[in-house]
């Protein structure tokens, strides 16, 4: 740029700043760029200084904000609101509360009063520490004081709440804001969903989910899944239909997580067949929670041979991989039927991914009480092979259930010598030496 004889400007530099100071953390840079701005003389503005502090304020440099703050005004440029903000965020995340609010004071004071994106940084700062009371204080403080709360900072205000158990308070807030006038946003809207689905105020939602055209809010597929997900909680199978149908009514299209909570509300009400027709028969998209969930419930429900072609399906035909909630479900599902050969090779497949401490001490449980010594040596044998670290904690785990399952007891000890000989491997000593002691 330079060699072309095109003379930069601030905005020239307040971008060489930002990179230093914002994306490299490389302060002696972003220093320099200022100090060369003389040479071409160009004067630092607010901007310069303002994108400086904020990085700062950013890498928790709060001392040395302030030393900037002092070069500016040095320098005949005063500090505006989005000078300060950074500086009142950084004390925020420091949980240095009591400091922001006093700068906010200050501001008023050297004639550059808060605005509402400052107010909601202090507000977001309150949430998070559960100082709820201090928080109307500070929304009574911005109506008197003429900045307007926006979206933000009621969003912001409703979701801690309804974090903090607070829901019937959050819905009420949703009111305040229309009487604001504010419009609510889709997040807005999801908070509003999921108070009212907390309290089972299901006509509630319904009334908001038909309301949306006249709050000009485009009820998204999100907001319909998070209202689904609790009625199939509430085992309430008809209603997720009629949503069901009625996103499809509005255009909004259905995605997989639709879908999962459909089935998985009629596999809940005992209708595995339909749930089951709707996947392979009518195109419904699966993924591998859409199988778990048929699998589980095929067991569930004593249909083993279907679970078992749904596992083969999901892997052949799918190309969906099982997780390791699948290669559960499988392994102690062929336990049940007596199939401790197809569980143990169902194990050794989950070995692929990774060694589930989750995965191996239930089927170690189960081998156990039928006294399948060497599968239970085959299992560990392939754990060996795969290089997998046997700690202490599956070695414990292990000891623990041959106890729970009997293998203590005298008639049964040289199966416990025989399995713990088999898990260290040949050689391996089964009763350390006792040195005399």
């Amino acid at each position: 740029m330079l060699a072309a004889g095109v003379a930069p400007t601030a905005s020239t530099f307040n971008i060489l700043v930002k990179l230093y100071a914002w994306r490299t953390a490389e302060f002696h840079h972003a220093y320099d760029e200022i100090h060369a701005m003389r040479g071409h003389g160009v004067a630092p503005d607010v901007g310069t200084f303002s994108t400086l502090v904020t990085g700062l304020c950013r890498a928790g440099r709060l001392d040395e904000a302030w030393g900037v703050l002092d070069w500016m005004m040095q320098e005949g440029c005063l500090p505006m609101v989005h000078t300060y903000t950074p500086i009142l965020h950084g004390y925020c995340r420091q949980g240095r509360i009591e400091e922001a609010r006093k700068l906010m004071d200050f501001m008023e004071g050297a004639g550059c009063p808060p605005n509402i994106i400052t107010y909601n940084v202090l507000i977001k700062a309150l949430c998070d520490d559960g100082r709820f009371d201090e928080v109307k204080e500070v929304l009574a403080e911005i109506k008197t004081k003429g900045p307007k709360p926006s979206a933000v900072t009621y969003n912001t205000y409703m979701d801690a709440l309804s974090k903090a158990g607070m829901a019937e308070k959050a819905v009420e807030l949703f009111e305040d804001m229309r009487c604001e006038g504010l419009k609510p946003t889709g997040f807005t809207l999801s908070i509003a969903l999921n108070c009212f689905c907390v309290h089972s105020k299901f006509s509630e939602v319904i009334r908001l989910l038909e309301r949306s055209t006249e709050l000009n809010w485009c009820a998204a597929v999100v907001a319909y899944n998070t209202v689904m997900s609790r009625l199939c909680d509430m085992e309430r199978w008809l209603a997720i239909l009629e949503l069901l149908a009625d996103m499809i009514k509005k255009g909004i299209i259905p995605n997989t997580r639709t879908f999962n909570i459909l089935i998985q509300s009629l596999c809940i009400r005992g209708k595995l067949s339909i749930a089951i027709n709707l996947v392979f028969n009518h195109g419904i998209p699966a993924n591998v929670v859409t199988y778990n969930t048929l699998i589980h419930w095929s067991y569930y429900h004593g249909r083993a041979s279907d679970a078992d072609s749904m596992f083969e399906y999901m892997k052949k035909v799918a190309n969906v991989a099982p997780d390791e909630v699948t290669y559960t479900i499988m392994v102690d599902g062929l336990c049940r039927q007596g199939k401790f050969d197809e569980a143990t090779d169902c194990f050794k497949e989950s070995l692929k991914d990774r060694l589930s401490k989750d995965l191996l001490t239930p089927l170690i449980n189960r081998l156990g009480r039928k006294e399948r010594i060497r599968n239970i040596v085959a299992v560990f044998r392939e754990i060996e092979r795969q290089g997998f670290v046997r700690n202490h904690m599956i070695f414990e785990d292990t000891v623990r259930s041959f106890c729970t399952v009997g293998f203590r007891q005298h008639t049964k000890i040289f199966n416990l010598e025989f399995l713990l000989e088999g898990i260290l491997g040949p050689g391996k000593e089964v009763y350390p030496a006792h040195n005399g002691r």
